[in-house]
């Protein structure tokens, strides 16, 4: 027997939980990567190469990289669309930083720096990242690893309910707002038709996905 419920999900006010250089921002524009919020890399770097990333927030707020060098020393730099350098903070966990020539240099002990490069970000503008191994520092290889987190609206949205369904029901979902979207994971567990109404098909977990303007809410669905 079908079970139909009617759900209304208000997003309309909702909130996502969401000094002189010594490198030319020149190049980097045209080197630059698009990376995501909550993306991993990791690098080899041989003596004076660098790896290059931009972001753009979709909100105004706090941008961080967390940066782990196997390194005796590198450089960290931020600019921003026309080339200025952008001013950041550094959380060194292992190894120092010295601020006035961007050096990020290296845990004796460990032969290690680990730290978290943080920055101001505006909305809706890009910001370029630069990483580079320092240019006089031995000739070899050396791992990198950085991992970027900034404001974004695709960034871990907040499940607003979790449903338990049996196979063959159905649920009505609402949206308060024009322009609303939905979308599942799993269309072998969850359909969502372009109205919002949810039907389940089999056992398993599905994550339904409403956008509202440039809100964005998740529903699970757990199909017993």
């Amino acid at each position: 027997m079908k079970l139909k419920r009617i759900l209304a999900a208000a997003l309309a006010a909702a909130t996502l939980v969401l000094t002189a250089s010594t490198v030319s921002a020149d190049s980097i524009f045209d080197t630059a990567k698009n990376i995501d919020s909550g993306k991993k890399v990791t690098k080899t770097l041989d003596q004076g190469e660098s790896m290059d990333y931009k972001i753009t927030p979709t909100e105004k707020g706090t941008a961080t990289v967390k940066l782990t060098a196997k390194t005796n020393c590198c450089e960290f730099y931020v600019y921003d669309a026309d080339g200025n350098e952008v001013k950041f903070t550094c959380d060194a966990t292992l190894g120092n930083f010295n601020k006035y020539n961007k050096n990020l240099y290296w845990d004796k002990t460990s032969e290690v720096f680990k730290g978290t490069l943080s920055f101001d970000v505006k909305a809706n503008k890009t910001y370029y990242i630069k990483i580079k191994q320092y240019s006089y520092a031995v000739s070899g290889d050396w791992e990198f690893t950085a991992s970027f987190k900034y404001p974004s609206e695709e960034q871990e949205p907040t499940a607003l309910m979790t449903l338990n369904l049996k196979k063959g029901d159905t649920v009505q979902l609402g949206a308060n707002g024009d322009k609303a979207s939905w979308k599942t994971s799993q269309k072998s567990v969850a359909t969502v038709s372009e109205s919002g109404l949810v039907t389940a098909v089999k056992k398993g977990k599905a994550v339904i996905t409403l956008k509202c303007g440039s809100k964005t809410q998740t529903i699970e669905i757990i199909v017993e």
